[in-house]
């Protein structure tokens, strides 16, 4: 068993509208993030990890996803799954619990016009 405390997360600040508390499980195949979303994710065009499978629960608030080019409406209690390589973007005011297998890292992910 293992305890990640709340004052071990690492604070990742990805801009004016995206941060996220990382808890490094220190295990290379599973992590787990809270993110914050205020406004649109990213500014412009979309993002995709190269590697990771990620499973979303939405803690709190409302927004979309858009998946695939498909735009869905999401809120508090929604769980989102997602596979490598498809592209997505956020919009709204929403908190994000994110696990990820393999261990998500800022290398495999790319933003996309």
């Amino acid at each position: 068993m293992r305890i990640i405390r709340s004052t071990e997360a690492r604070l990742f600040n990805g801009g004016p509208s995206f941060q996220s508390h990382e808890y490094d499980t220190h295990e290379p195949d599973l992590n787990v993030a809270k993110v914050m979303i205020t406004g649109r994710v990213p500014a412009t065009g979309t993002m995709r990890n190269t590697k990771v499978k990620e499973i979303v629960y939405v803690e709190a608030g409302t927004g979309t996803i858009t998946i695939g080019g498909k735009t869905h409406e999401i809120g508090a209690g929604d769980v989102i799954f997602y596979e490598p390589f498809e592209e997505v973007a956020w919009e709204g005011e929403l908190t994000l619990i994110i696990a990820c297998t393999p261990a998500w890292s800022l290398e495999q992910h790319e933003m996309l016009p």
